[in-house]
């Protein structure tokens, strides 16, 4: 079955009763894990190495075909999900809420494009922003040591080599701190850690040049997909300095 097919199914599905328990239709299953699949930029195959299933499993459920209990769990835990979210009942909520739910969730979201952060002129470039973000939603804190030293030379490199430099930053200094930074990173890279660097527009009020460095770190057991993506969905809330500013990505 093909994305307009299903989408078509879904359109046509009468709503269900209110405050009955029902199991996701295996057309909504469908849809969520070929956007779920889709926003992490993996494969058919990564997805099915990741969830411990063959590719022809994933296939079928994207087809919208039934598929196990055992196998459509792996994959919503693959996805990001509890176990159980495509097969336990539950109360649906009506139609015009979860579009509501759906817009806020992703009306908020902009795609920004990323790279390995591997070279000197990455390094000028984050430092060369009003702002950066280092996000680690899935690094333990066995990592915490070694954000933090990323944290303070990614700092200093701001200071010596930003918008507003505290000073004018000789160029053997500038490429000493370039290669400090690059070591950082490569230190999370021989412990099995993507690094992917990016920048993002971000425009405000009195300030539309307001860009900000997005750094990205990625376990490569919780998202093989992770080396090969080029760009991420960010919060465009999350950019944006004000009271209780705490960034944090999609």
């Amino acid at each position: 079955m093909t994305p307009k097919e299903i989408i078509k199914r879904l359109a046509a599905m009468p709503p269900p009763p209110q405050g009955v328990h029902h199991v996701p239709p295996v057309e909504l299953v469908a849809m969520v894990t070929r956007m779920g699949r889709g926003l992490r930029q993996w494969k058919k195959e990564t997805l099915a190495d990741f969830a411990r299933v063959s590719l022809s499993t994933v296939e079928r459920v994207e087809r919208a075909e039934p598929v196990g209990a055992e196998s459509l769990d792996r994959i919503a835990q693959a996805l990001g999900y509890e176990r159980g979210a495509f097969t336990e009942p539950r109360i649906p909520i009506p139609r015009e809420e979860a579009a509501a739910q759906f817009a806020e969730e992703m009306g908020h979201l902009e795609a920004v494009a990323v790279s390995p952060f591997e070279t000197n002129r990455q390094v000028r470039m984050v430092a060369a922003s009003q702002a950066f973000l280092i996000h680690r939603p899935e690094l333990g804190p066995a990592y915490d040591a070694q954000v933090e030293e990323l944290t303070e030379w990614m700092d200093l490199a701001s200071m010596v080599m930003g918008p507003h430099a505290i000073e004018c930053g000789e160029p053997d200094r500038r490429r000493e701190l370039c290669n400090d930074v690059l070591a950082a990173v490569a230190e999370f890279r021989r412990r099995g850690v993507t690094v992917l660097v990016g920048i993002m527009d971000a425009p405000l009020p009195g300030m539309p040049d307001w860009k900000v460095a997005i750094i990205t770190l990625t376990p490569k057991l919780s998202d093989p997909g992770a080396p090969k993506r080029r760009t991420i969905l960010v919060d465009k809330r999350s950019v944006q300095p004000g009271p209780g500013y705490l960034p944090h990505l999609a």
